[in-house]
């Protein structure tokens, strides 16, 4: 299906937004409604690199798990731990601007038809990132709106005064086109989908796999293209987003979160992290990225019967589809894993010793402060024995979801150059805004997309009121 035949792709446009994931799609949406409230009637594109069957990139395959308060506010923990692990370089303006905005931007959710699931406290969008890539393009069309599939960003076009006055796409017959705008509002995710470029900043890199197979569409044109024309970076560019998911599954994002219960061992059998040392949606990517860089990408987590009760699927948290490898003894299992048995028994028996009375442990608990004694590396929670078989084991990877190295913004999404000055007419929401260094607090990718998104979109209408285009 191709919607690029009309009108024409050159414009002139108001505004463009490359992008059709959270970002890209809350953007343009909001910028029609802005330009609309003021009295205008905006043409807005938005370029999207895939194809329309692919559309969405890793947007169309989240559960979009959104880490809320009872009174649907931004949680104080991730401000905390952002600040906590960027330290000077965090960027202040923005964590204020977030936690200010997510209420608005949650009530103008609802009001375009988009509500949300609360399961046991854990909030996320009803029918995830799905649900806003069907219903937003129409509504941005039904506002005057165009979407352009199969059109690639290839570079910015500034003026005379530095000002965002256009942008060069490969559209979806293969020609490069120069397109007229006022200003430009980048929301193509990170470069997780690029192996060149992940290869340049993460080791071992290769092995890695996407989430999603939109995540494959993610190639970091949205950063080159800024940095190109000047704008700045933030973020850890050898930091990613990597979850601990079951390698023999092909299903999208197949986590494996057996080892929070139990242990983690590496290839010769020996525990090699403390396997629950933080909540378990903070720590899971400590997890995968840990077995990524140190572990050669593969570890296997293992518990007793006992433990196996608590390994249950979260609604709104994809679980591997994949059953686990089961033996009667550590021994067997070791065999069926391709592990040393006498090593691996040696392990289980060193970390059964290092577990204490078991009269607190509570597998509801966030963390239970039940931990080993005189063991390294240690298990600060959950350090339950592993005795009683049968006993099961999973396979576990890191795949990478979205990459931490990205444009500098301030909080209103303008983006900025190396001095910290803004350029005019250019804005970036999303995973392309460069924020975390060393960990990402999780259920706040999609909330943080679509927030920043709507904002870029009204940011951006109110900025150029004076100077739209006339269709």
């Amino acid at each position: 299906m191709s919607e690029s035949s009309t009108p024409n792709v050159r414009g002139p446009w108001d505004a463009v937004v490359v992008g059709h994931g959270f970002a890209g799609l809350t953007a343009a949406k909001a910028h029609l409604e802005g330009a609309a409230k003021e009295g205008r009637t905006a043409r807005v594109a938005v370029f999207e690199r895939a194809p329309f069957e692919q559309r969405g990139g890793s947007t169309r395959w989240t559960t979009a798990v959104l880490s809320l308060t009872p009174e649907q506010e931004l949680i104080p923990f991730w401000g905390e731990r952002v600040r906590e692990t960027a330290g000077q370089l965090a960027n202040e303006a923005y964590i204020d601007a977030f936690y200010r905005l997510v209420p608005e931007t949650l009530e103008w959710l609802r009001g375009s038809g988009i509500s949300f699931d609360n399961y046991h406290g854990m909030w996320s969008v009803h029918g995830g990132g799905a649900s806003v890539v069907e219903a937003f393009p129409d509504q941005i069309r039904a506002a005057g709106g165009e979407i352009f599939y199969d059109t690639t960003a290839l570079g910015l076009v500034r003026g005379d005064e530095g000002r965002i006055v256009g942008i060069d796409v490969r559209d979806a017959t293969g020609a490069t086109v120069r397109v007229d705008t006022q200003a430009v509002i980048l929301a193509s995710g990170g470069f997780e989908g690029n192996p060149e470029w992940l290869t340049r900043y993460i080791p071992e890199a290769y092995k890695l796999r996407t989430v999603s197979p939109g995540t494959r569409n993610n190639r970091g044109d949205g950063i080159r293209i800024a940095m190109e024309a000047g704008a700045d970076t933030a973020g850890q560019f050898d930091g990613a987003h990597v979850e601990p998911c079951d390698p023999r599954s092909d299903d999208i994002e197949p986590l494996v979160g057996a080892y929070w219960w139990g242990i983690l061992v590496n290839q010769q059998g020996d525990r090699f992290m403390d396997e629950a040392a933080d909540v378990q949606m903070i720590h899971f990517d400590t997890v995968g990225n840990t077995i990524l860089r140190t572990q050669g990408n593969l570890a296997y987590a293992i518990v007793s019967d006992p433990q196996s009760k608590f390994i249950v699927p979260i609604p709104s948290v994809r679980q591997t589809d994949i059953d686990p490898v089961v033996a009667d003894s550590i021994e067997e299992l070791a065999e069926k894993l391709g592990i040393d048995p006498g090593r691996l028994r040696r392990t289980v028996d060193d970390f059964n010793a290092a577990t204490p009375d078991q009269a607190g442990f509570d597998p509801t608990a966030l963390l239970d402060g039940l931990g080993t004694t005189g063991i390294v590396p240690p298990k600060s929670n959950f350090a339950t024995p592993l005795t009683q078989g049968p006993f099961r084991a999973w396979p576990v990877s890191g795949q990478i979801c979205f990459t931490y190295g990205g444009l500098r913004v301030d909080g209103d999404t303008h983006v900025l150059d190396v001095f910290g000055r803004p350029i005019p007419g250019l804005y970036a929401a999303g995973e392309i805004a460069g924020i975390f260094y060393e960990q990402y607090p999780a259920g706040t990718s999609g909330l943080r997309s679509m927030t920043f998104g709507r904002w870029a979109g009204l940011t951006s209408s109110r900025e150029m009121a004076s100077t739209a285009v006339t269709a």
